[in-house]
C-alpha cells in the first residue's frame, strides 16, 4: 500500500510541525509565575513581613522568633494584572486595586514584596540552615 498526500495533507502537516517546535520554544507563562529571585514570609504572632533570598526558607521570625510563619503568595487579578500578596492559605481574594476576585498565583518577587512593606532577612537572622 502506499502513501499518498496531497498537497493540503502536506500542508497541514508541515503546519502542525512548525506549530509545535515554535510553541515549545515559548517561554511558559505558568512557570515564569513559580519562580523568584525572593522567599516571603508572613509571621501570624506579631505581624512581621519578611523575606530572604531565593531558596532561603525561614524557621522562625526574626522578630518575636516563633515558628508560626507562613510564605507569602500573590494573587493576580485577570482585570488589570495587579499582584495582590498574603500569607499562604486562601484560595483567591479580592484584588486591591479594582476589587474584583484575583485568583491567579504568582509567587512574588523581591520588588514586590519590597511594596508589600516585607523587609529582607538573612539566613542567619530566620534560622535558616
Amino acid at each position: 500500500m502506499i502513501w499518498r498526500f496531497s498537497n493540503v495533507k502536506l500542508f497541514w502537516l508541515a503546519f502542525a510541525f512548525v506549530a509545535f517546535f515554535l510553541g515549545a520554544c515559548k517561554k511558559n507563562s505558568a512557570e515564569d509565575s513559580l519562580k523568584s529571585d525572593a522567599t516571603g514570609f508572613y509571621c501570624r504572632q506579631c505581624n512581621a513581613k519578611f523575606y530572604t533570598a531565593s531558596g532561603v526558607y525561614a524557621d522562625h521570625c526574626p522578630q518575636c522568633k516563633s515558628a508560626d510563619i507562613r510564605p507569602v503568595i500573590g494573587f493576580v487579578c485577570y482585570q488589570d494584572q495587579q499582584v495582590t500578596l498574603t500569607a499562604q492559605g486562601p484560595k483567591s481574594m479580592p484584588c486591591q486595586k479594582c476589587g474584583a476576585v484575583a485568583t491567579g498565583l504568582k509567587m512574588p518577587r523581591e520588588s514586590d514584596l519590597k511594596a508589600w512593606g516585607a523587609v529582607r532577612k538573612t539566613a542567619a537572622e530566620v534560622g535558616a540552615k
